[in-house]
């Protein structure tokens, strides 16, 4: 019996932290689910980001469709989507800075949503790989919008 309540109160509070940690995840994902599959082109696998306050290494990946960001978040050493894929269309995006954070270095911080949902930061060398594949400076020409 005390076995069981102990097991049963480890996994509720592994679930809240989750819960806790993956909030903006769920917020975004009620504005910006999608069933789409990640875009041919332009995605790369195994990124690390910043979302909200929680910082993800190495489980997003991460794309560009048609002026939308991809987003998709894998389990660490599976190739299994466990949460909602999210695609954002770039027009949420309400604001850019740029900034420094050490799991990312050089990097910019996108403010999601209108009213305000969460930030999002990626790397600097992300981005500008996402534009060279994609073909077109879509960050960096919002960014320089915001200026």
């Amino acid at each position: 019996m005390t076995k069981a309540i102990f097991t049963t109160t480890i996994i509720s509070i592994l679930g809240f932290g989750v819960w806790l940690a993956y909030e903006p995840w769920f917020k975004l994902s009620a504005a910006f689910k999608t069933e789409l599959n990640p875009p041919p082109k332009t995605f790369f696998k195994g990124q690390s980001c910043i979302l909200g306050e929680t910082r993800i290494r190495g489980w997003i990946n991460i794309g560009i469709i048609e002026q939308n960001l991809y987003l998709s978040h894998t389990s660490p050493g599976e190739n299994i989507i466990i949460l909602q894929p999210l695609l954002i269309n770039l027009d949420a995006i309400t604001k850019i800075d740029i900034c420094f954070e050490p799991l990312l270095n050089e990097c910019y911080k996108f403010f999601i949503g209108d009213p305000h949902i969460t930030t999002l930061v990626l790397a600097q060398d992300l981005i500008e790989k996402l534009e060279e594949d994609y073909g077109e400076p879509i960050f960096s020409n919002k960014l320089r919008g915001f200026s």
